[in-house]
C-alpha cells in the first residue's frame, strides 16, 4: 500500500497497537518500506514506491 511518509505512518501504526514485523528500510530501487500486523492478525506492507500510471 502506498504511503507518502513511511516513518510517520509506522509510528502511528505502532501507537495504535499494530505489531511492526519489518521496521522501515530503504530498497535498492529507491522506495522506503515497512510491514505491520494489525490487531486482527493481517500483515500489511507499506511503501513510498508508486508505479507510473
Amino acid at each position: 500500500m502506498y504511503v507518502a511518509d513511511v516513518d510517520a505512518h509506522c509510528a502511528r501504526a505502532r501507537a495504535a497497537g499494530a505489531a511492526i514485523v519489518m521496521e522501515p528500510y530503504n530498497t535498492e530501487y529507491g522506495s522506503r518500506n515497512y510491514a505491520a500486523r494489525d490487531l486482527e492478525g493481517n500483515v500489511w506492507s507499506f511503501g513510498t514506491y508508486r508505479p507510473a500510471p
